[in-house]
């Protein structure tokens, strides 16, 4: 009889080392309270499909490392995105990122890429490896790490130190909220992002929930069963207690979920992170009577990242924040970053049609969700039901020396119990989700799971 493993959440990351899981022998079922993908799923809004959750695929080669463990050819036709990053409309100009040639900020560019090149052969390895100092490999990408962010702990400290003009500066400062936290707190790593991820911007031909569809017939290919509607309310020992009454056992399991929800699932107590939380979000998906005349991707930071950390610290609502304008023919998606306390925020509160009308205002496009033929809000309180705390994304904030690849993760918090997701992995998005997969399965195949 197959060895059975239970997995507690079907997002990407518990899909994902499912699908790793069932294809080497596992006889894998995947509980999920509600649809399976986690942030990442399909919305009806006006007629039309929304992708929500991650919105850009970056680093595609750790998903070439998924596909290569399970044998599988890429179903997703990975399509750059036009625009790379996006165009920043910071306080001191608008910035496109990657800078193209001829633009004046373009020399800046090219030394911020030189300084961040001895990092890109190993970034690969960082987001695929355990954190192990026995581990040459891990060694070599730890090394070429800190030669690049050198005594910097924060993205704001690496930035600082670079004395890049300020557009340039507060449009990378963005991406330090990679890893759900402001560059003041985010690891030096995030200030690099930009130049590590170049231009190799995508997203799947058929849509972002193309990844989902793929990680689904990968499972259902190799026998697993995708359980939704399964919540599961207590763990003891190797048992399962499921919403109803239910029980079942596995000789493994693997939960996908917050940390903090799982400590309570097995009855300890759930200890606030000394740093709080990471951010949640607002997002508002559009329907448009006719495409909007924006680019791709645009992206619109705070106006000042110290009046918005002192503002998250709290728990308050930022003057303004940071915003992602994604358009696609007829579909508009604006993406709101917002405090993690778990509270509803529809399209009619002040401070969302604040931040939306800053948005038009700043794209030239005054009123244009007014147009709309029909809207879907999504907020913390939706994240939260989802079971992360207050809304927040990325889990517990941490200190930046243990932030990204390099803090000490509890990937084994007891014998027969597993951990992967962001909460776990935090940071990065998708590459981070699924290289946590893929450093979740070697590490139980080295202990001859």
């Amino acid at each position: 009889m197959n060895r059975s493993a239970g997995i507690l959440g079907g997002g990407v990351a518990g899909l994902t080392l499912g699908a790793l899981l069932a294809a080497r022998g596992w006889a894998v079922t995947v509980y999920e309270q509600g649809r399976a993908g986690g942030k990442l799923r399909r919305e009806e809004v006006g007629g039309l499909d929304f992708d929500t959750g991650p919105s850009l695929f970056t680093f595609p080669e750790v998903w070439r490392e998924v596909l290569a463990r399970l044998g599988e050819a890429d179903p997703l036709d990975l399509r750059p995105l036009p625009g790379g990053l996006g165009l920043h409309h910071t306080p001191h100009g608008a910035v496109p990122l990657p800078v193209p040639p001829g633009h004046p900020l373009h020399g800046e560019w090219t030394r911020y890429l030189a300084a961040a090149a001895p990092l890109r052969p190993h970034l690969g390895t960082l987001l695929t490896t355990p954190p192990r100092l026995r581990d040459p490999a891990f060694r070599r990408a730890s090394a070429a790490l800190f030669g690049v962010t050198g005594p910097h702990l924060s993205a704001e400290g690496w930035l600082r130190a670079r004395h890049f003009s300020p557009a340039l500066a507060h449009a990378l400062r963005t991406h330090a909220l990679n890893a759900g936290l402001p560059p003041q707190d985010a690891p030096a790593l995030y200030a690099l992002i930009p130049a590590l991820v170049g231009a190799e911007v995508y997203r799947p031909a058929g849509g972002m929930g193309a990844l989902l569809d793929a990680l689904l017939a990968f499972l259902a290919a190799r026998g697993a069963r995708v359980r939704e509607g399964r919540e599961v309310r207590a763990i003891t020992g190797p048992a399962l207690t499921l919403a109803g009454g239910e029980t079942a056992r596995h000789d493994l399991l693997i939960s996908a979920l917050d940390p903090a929800r799982l400590a309570a699932l097995r009855g300890r107590p759930v200890v606030s992170p000394p740093g709080g939380r990471t951010v949640a979000g607002v997002a508002l998906y559009a329907a448009l009577p006719a495409p909007a005349p924006l680019p791709a991707t645009s992206v619109l930071p705070p106006g000042s990242f110290s009046a918005f950390r002192a503002a998250m610290r709290v728990g308050a609502l930022p003057p303004d924040t940071l915003t992602l304008v994604h358009a696609e023919g007829h579909r508009l998606a604006v993406l709101l970053t917002a405090p993690a306390t778990g509270q509803a925020y529809g399209p009619e509160h002040p401070w969302v049609r604040a931040q939306v009308a800053r948005a038009e205002r700043t794209l030239g496009v005054p009123g244009l969700l007014d147009t709309a033929l029909d809207t879907r809000v999504l907020s913390p309180v939706h994240y939260a039901a989802g079971g992360h705390p207050g809304g927040a994304i990325y889990g517990a904030a941490l200190a930046p020396w243990r932030g990204g690849p390099l803090h000490p993760q509890p990937y084994r918090p007891a014998p027969g119990l597993w951990q992967v997701g962001t909460g776990v992995h935090p940071g990065g998005g998708l590459p981070a989700v699924l290289g946590g997969a893929l450093i979740v399965d070697r590490l139980l195949r080295e202990t001859g799971h």
